[in-house]
């Protein structure tokens, strides 16, 4: 997807402000009050009655182009899937990439990705906050 601002900018908005745009009343561990946010090198969500859900664990940070997570939100009964975001400067905007893989095999594979299908909508929230078209 495109973004009209340049790398860092896309870059921050996706780590720094996902509290802003990440669609909690929809894709939620803990429901309703709950903020999601990176914090202690994982990515978390934290209930208003301070309940804390780990989403996912940073595996590879370079900033303004490359963040890799160790992802188990909502599956931790199954192996961490991997979600790994490029952010490239394309003139003066950004292209974002987002790649979710690392699927268990068998049933479980199949239960995690279809856990895990929602990325174009989740994204059409961020490229909406960013300035962009979903």
């Amino acid at each position: 997807m495109s973004v009209p601002v340049p790398a860092d900018q896309a870059f921050e908005g996706f780590v720094d402000y996902v509290h802003l745009w990440w669609p909690l009343g929809k894709f939620s561990a803990l429901g309703p009050g709950s903020h999601v946010g990176f914090e202690d090198n994982g990515l978390i969500e934290e209930s208003d009655d301070g309940r804390v859900s780990l989403w996912g664990t940073v595996e590879r940070i370079e900033p303004p182009h490359v963040l890799e997570l160790s992802f188990t939100l909502g599956m931790e009964q199954h192996p961490a899937t991997r979600v790994h975001l490029d952010v490239r400067s394309v003139g003066p905007g950004s292209e974002v990439t987002l790649t979710h893989d690392g699927w268990s095999g068998g049933e479980a594979g199949l239960q995690q990705y279809e856990k895990y299908s929602e990325w174009p909508e989740v994204l059409s929230y961020y490229a909406r906050f960013m300035g962009g078209h979903s």
